[in-house]
């Protein structure tokens, strides 16, 4: 869910790296918490995660409930394998935009990655309620999550219920033929 910073391919990128310095001034003494984003961002396309972070912390002792600046270093965490660190971030997010479905895909996705199973299921609803546009995709994610708990008539329906929603989507049908044919070696 997490999306790259840099969609580039492999030459541009190496051309933009040879670039960090020049791309990343700040134009004031006094930069905004937009500037250090911006500047921050430009690092994280060039993959320099740990100075990009730098910039996004910056940015949060200018302006500490800035939205952006926190989508971002939670990103750039997730990047660098401080998951623990990004929750916290995502945590604080959905504190001050509730409604953020940003916030809740990737913590989402994060506590399913720790084995955090309970958390992510109740994340994984909270989408499947509020997120309509994608509601299919949420189903199998929480399907997804409730397999590894060994809950299989549950992901069986969620992927039976992403069906409904979108009948022709490969994923949800290879999820729930994965399933059945899970739920009948071990019947």
């Amino acid at each position: 869910m997490f999306p790259p910073f840099n969609q580039n391919d492999r030459r541009r990128h190496a051309r933009r790296h040879a670039r960090v310095v020049t791309d990343v001034a700040i134009p004031s003494a006094d930069p905004t918490p937009d500037q250090l984003i911006s500047a921050g961002l430009i690092l994280a396309r060039q993959q320099s995660h740990q100075d990009a972070l730098d910039y996004f912390d910056r940015a949060l002792v200018l302006s500490p409930n800035h939205l952006d600046a926190l989508k971002n270093r939670a990103l750039t965490y997730v990047h660098l394998g401080q998951t623990r660190e990004a929750l916290v971030d995502l945590d604080r997010l959905i504190d001050l935009d509730p409604k953020n479905l940003w916030a809740y895909a990737n913590r989402a996705i994060i506590f399913r990655d720790l084995g955090h199973y309970g958390n992510a299921v109740s994340d994984f609803t909270y989408l499947v309620k509020h997120d309509r546009p994608k509601r299919w995709q949420w189903l199998i994610s929480r399907g997804s999550t409730f397999k590894l708990m060994g809950q299989y008539e549950e992901a069986l329906q969620d992927f039976n219920l992403s069906l409904k929603n979108k009948p022709d989507n490969r994923w949800a049908i290879s999820a729930r033929d994965e399933m059945v044919l899970q739920v009948r070696h071990y019947s």
